[in-house]
């Protein structure tokens, strides 16, 4: 019985030898499992290195000859000159207009009349009657424009007419100016040639 008690105590102390030496075993490797997967989890610090973009921005341009103002000439009355009948009898002063309607412009500018200072030095605005004009056009040569309002020279050789021609013909595009009365009748409406209507004779 004796031997049989140390027998079974032998073998309880090298079972218990075992278990002791297999769980050191399982928490080394336990150990090394995490410990490599704690070095696998490990990221990387990352360098970013800015990058510049190439400017795709052009510079603007503005153009400055767009409709830019042209000075053109209007004829007014000058009143000295027609009391001691001295030539000329109209005189032209700078006016200016925008483009591309430059003979619209200098007429714009003719039924606007003198200005004070004008006025001051002897020049005036002679209508004949007409309050303005419309049907202004220019063809092979010859500007075409319709008075508008009346129309009467009142006797005189001096009238609106002495105005418009000469107003439409300093452009280059203008040879000769046929001026027709608001009832759209002139003198020579046909042809290459000045024309006034019936009206405007003295």
């Amino acid at each position: 019985m004796r031997w049989d008690r140390e027998c079974f105590t032998s073998q309880m102390e090298v079972s218990t030898a075992i278990r002791k030496a297999t769980l050191l075993a399982g928490l080394a490797m336990t150990a090394a499992i995490v410990g490599a997967c704690g070095s696998s989890n490990q990221t990387a610090p990352t360098t970013t290195t800015p990058t510049t973009q190439p400017s795709t921005t052009l510079p603007s341009t503005t153009s400055t000859h767009a409709n830019s103002a042209s000075t053109v000439q209007v004829w007014f009355l000058d009143t000295e000159h027609a009391r001691t009948g001295e030539e000329p009898l109209f005189r032209p002063v700078p006016r200016t207009v925008r483009p591309p309607a430059l003979a619209a412009g200098a007429l714009d500018a003719l039924f606007a009349g003198p200005t004070v200072a004008e006025k001051a030095q002897g020049l005036e605005l002679i209508l004949s009657g007409a309050t303005g004009y419309s049907g202004l056009h220019i063809e092979n040569g010859v500007a075409y424009v319709r008075l508008e309002g009346g129309c009467s020279s009142g006797g005189s050789t001096m009238t609106v007419a002495g105005e418009i021609m000469p107003t439409l013909k300093q452009f280059a595009s203008v040879d000769h100016v046929k001026i027709y009365a608001p009832d759209g009748t002139t003198e020579t409406p046909a042809g290459t040639s000045d024309s006034i209507p019936f009206c405007l004779e003295p």
